[in-house]
């Protein structure tokens, strides 16, 4: 991929990160498992396998946007260095 296009998508995963509806939406998930992990009988594994499988998909979601995120971060000083290697060169030219 492109370094323009990993910087555009990493831009698309901070705006989605960094968004009011989905920081709410991060507290709701994580607050109604949280709820929902303390009222669960300790008896039903079922329940809280399924809990915690739950909790690591949101977990691998937010994992992904983040890298995503931090991919486009890295691709952006990369090309900022190639741009200032190319104001340099023009100077000696």
């Amino acid at each position: 991929m492109a370094l323009e296009d990993e910087v555009k998508r990493g831009g698309d995963a901070r705006q989605v990160l960094d968004s009011i509806i989905f920081i709410e939406a991060r507290k709701h998930v994580l607050d109604g498992l949280e709820r929902q992990m303390r009222n669960v009988p300790m008896a039903d594994q079922t329940m809280h396998t399924r809990l915690i499988l739950a909790l690591q998909c949101w977990d691998a979601l937010e994992k992904y946007l983040e890298q995503i995120k931090q991919t486009g971060e890295i691709a952006y000083f990369q090309l900022e260095q190639q741009a200032e290697r190319k104001r340099r060169f023009q100077i000696f030219g």
